[in-house]
């Protein structure tokens, strides 16, 4: 009787282990199924994203083979396959050069964008002293004596600006204000801006500072930024931006890319 009592128990944890195993093994099939399934929609995001780049960057070359043969430019959106497609241009020979504009030319700018007269010029001396190289400041400038008068711990590189957000450090600048300038300011043109295509704070600003002539830098090179916003139903949409430089090269082409890259806001 002992012994078929030790036998049946020995079944029941016999049973026991089994319903265990059995167990584990529901639980490694389910975690295996639920990363295939993730390992799937990842795949397939990926790809999805891939098709989108692919689309942005055919539209991207398009719209740069129409602006060379002088064609109209789109103003509506690309169909590539599945993938919708939306085209955006800016001209951006129409905007201030930071490393490029007179003094003057960026005190106009700042007396148009509501900057009082006295700080306009110290701002506009202190951005042309930070690229400029040199110790001793500019009238109403600054270098590295008066940032730490200020309490600055740095100063003026003497060098040109390696993007806008730079300006940021110039002393008198202040975020809000950086904020208002950037819309007309880019470090890409190679030349004063062009009236044909600013807009109407730079237009003015030119005007006030008497820049002469008034009148479009024909011949000059044309900088655009073109933007190309690529999506499909059930996958992430993909933005791929372009900033391309139009005229006379040293190589003798008649455009060369500046920047190709992702990202919505200017490459600086």
């Amino acid at each position: 009787m002992k012994r078929f009592a030790s036998r049946r128990g020995e079944r029941g944890f016999a049973l026991i282990i089994v319903l265990w195993m059995l167990g584990i093994l529901a639980l490694l099939i389910t975690a295996l199924v639920a990363g295939a399934r993730q390992e799937a929609r990842l795949s397939i995001t990926l790809r999805a994203e891939a098709v989108d780049r692919a689309a942005a960057d055919a539209v991207l070359s398009s719209v740069i083979l129409d602006v060379l043969r002088g064609s109209a430019l789109p103003s509506g959106p690309w169909q590539v396959g599945a993938v919708h497609v939306s085209v955006g241009l800016e001209d951006l020979s129409g905007r201030m050069n930071p490393n490029l504009a007179s003094a003057r030319m960026l005190e106009a700018l700042l007396l148009q964008l509501g900057v009082p007269s006295d700080r306009a010029q110290n701002l506009a001396a202190a951005i042309v002293d930070w690229r400029t190289p040199g110790l001793v400041p500019s009238p109403h400038g600054a270098k590295a004596a008066q940032y730490r008068a200020a309490g600055l711990t740095y100063g003026p590189p003497g060098r040109p600006f390696e993007n806008l957000d730079e300006i940021g450090f110039v002393l008198g600048m202040t975020p809000r204000l950086l904020a208002l300038m950037k819309p007309h300011l880019t470090l890409w043109s190679t030349s004063d801006p062009d009236p044909t295509f600013a807009d109407a704070v730079v237009l003015t600003a030119l005007r006030d500072a008497g820049v002469p002539p008034f009148a479009s830098n024909r011949g000059t090179a044309r900088v655009i930024a073109i933007t190309a916003i690529a999506s499909q139903p059930d996958a992430p949409r993909v933005v791929r931006r372009a900033v391309i430089r139009f005229g006379y090269s040293p190589d003798g082409r008649a455009w060369r890319v500046l920047v190709w890259d992702s990202g919505e806001a200017e490459p600086e």
